[in-house]
């Protein structure tokens, strides 16, 4: 009897390795770009890759892993009803010079495509609300990342 148990459990699927798990605010973060990518119904392939750099240089992820995170945040934004949930974790743990990195983010995603959207602009200005960044402090922001380009 032992020698059948042994022989199927030998045959029986090993645990798979653990895979990246995504922490709140990353996925947060994630979810803020991926909506400024896809709020002017367009989601470029260099958008994309944008997302994946900025993801891999923010926080310190391989390419495998922001590649996981990219997918769980256009899993998960694509049901997303509004934006509290995301901006409420940005707010709550990161200090005002990071949430102002969050608005730089994504003005490097609008400008990819090309296209200047209302809808991408008016995206910022309510993220940048939501985390606590002021109309002259956000106005300055897209200044200072539009005389870098």
């Amino acid at each position: 009897m032992n020698f059948l148990k042994n022989l199927f459990k030998k045959d029986s699927p090993k645990p798979e390795t653990p895979s990246f798990q995504a922490g709140n605010l990353q996925t947060a973060i994630s979810k803020i770009l991926v909506r400024t990518a896809k709020i002017d119904d367009e989601f470029h392939i260099l958008e994309e890759k944008k997302i994946l750099d900025l993801l891999q240089s923010y926080f310190d992820l391989n390419a495998d892993d922001a590649q996981s995170l990219l997918e769980i945040a256009i899993k998960e934004e694509e049901n997303a009803t509004d934006l509290y949930a995301y901006t409420n974790v940005i707010k709550k743990e990161l200090d005002l010079n990071d949430r102002k990195k969050i608005i730089d983010m994504m003005w490097q995603i609008i400008i990819t495509d090309e296209n200047f959207d209302p809808y991408e602009n008016n995206l910022v200005w309510r993220v940048a609300e939501l985390i606590g960044i002021g109309t002259r402090e956000r106005v300055q922001i897209k200044k200072d990342f539009l005389s870098k380009i």
